[in-house]
């Protein structure tokens, strides 16, 4: 019998670290399968804009001896970036719905995500969930320019925005308010388990980073006199390559912050209506007649 995790219950800090891990540990295979199948083509995307942006800078360089290459130069950087953050948005909008709806279809199949279940599910929500990402991107962006501060308490509100839209099916506008409502009097603990779930995902990160690091180590060891010359031969393909892998990982690996956000969302939500444990008693009462 396949072990199976329970989403709809309370946990504590550590028990959600534990079953984030534990979680991927036992679906890593067809949830990463799916997020390469459903997201894949916007994650390419996204690092093929990330290329045309860095090849655009490093070949910029060149084009600044004069008043219309410098326009071209701009032209250029501005349309790379665009194309980056659009591909971004697309990207982690699907991720955010791969993830969510395998979750969504795991729970409903008790331990079992259906594949056509997910790929619907992620069809459906598209646009709110493309919607959703524009306007807490926004709205935590607008509080961070006033403030650091408004910035770190909306975004640990808006955290399970997402969450609520996959799991209770809400239209954009009425996510945000009732991010509010779930998340009301326990802050704290959100903003808690968020810190420590990000600084594990950051270290593991900077794990599939270290190639990169080590390559320009080296190549600032070796070439220092060309690369005064021309800084901009330290932005050769190899560089870029393996820059590319590891924003790879570095994007596929969010999966992690996504599924803590689930954790964090049925957690909530238990604490303020006890549905997982309503369900638990409506079962056992059906057994038992």
């Amino acid at each position: 019998m396949n072990e199976t995790i329970n989403f709809k219950k309370q946990r504590e800090l550590g028990s959600i670290l534990t079953d984030i891990f534990k979680f991927i540990r036992l679906n890593w295979k067809s949830l990463f399968g799916m997020i390469f199948k459903i997201a894949g083509p916007a994650l390419l995307i996204m690092l093929g804009a990330y290329v045309f942006y860095m090849q655009s800078i490093v070949g910029g360089f060149g084009m600044l001896e004069s008043v219309g290459s410098l326009s071209q130069f701009s032209a250029t950087m501005i349309l790379s970036f665009l194309v980056l953050m659009l591909a971004g948005v697309v990207y982690y909008a699907l991720l955010n719905g791969v993830v969510l709806h395998y979750i969504k279809s795991y729970v409903k199949n008790n331990g079992v995500a259906l594949k056509d279940e997910v790929s619907e599910g992620v069809k459906n929500d598209f646009w709110k969930l493309i919607g959703t990402s524009f306007l807490v991107g926004i709205i935590v962006g607008v509080g961070t320019m006033f403030c650091v501060i408004p910035g770190i308490y909306l975004g640990v509100v808006l955290s399970v925005a997402y969450a609520v839209v996959v799991f209770e099916g809400k239209e954009v506008s009425d996510t945000i308010s009732h991010c509010f409502n779930i998340i009301k009097n326990e802050w704290w603990i959100t903003f808690a388990t968020f810190l420590v779930v990000f600084i594990l995902y950051y270290i593991i990160m900077i794990v599939f980073q270290v190639p990169q690091y080590i390559y320009f180590f080296i190549k600032t060891l070796t070439g220092s006199q060309e690369i005064s010359a021309d800084p901009t031969s330290m932005f050769d393909w190899v560089y870029i390559t393996l820059t590319t892998i590891g924003m790879v990982f570095q994007y596929l690996l969010y999966s992690i912050i996504v599924i803590c956000s689930a954790f964090v969302y049925f957690n909530l939500n238990e604490k303020k209506h006890f549905t997982g444990t309503m369900e638990t008693i409506e079962s056992i009462g059906k057994q038992q007649d």
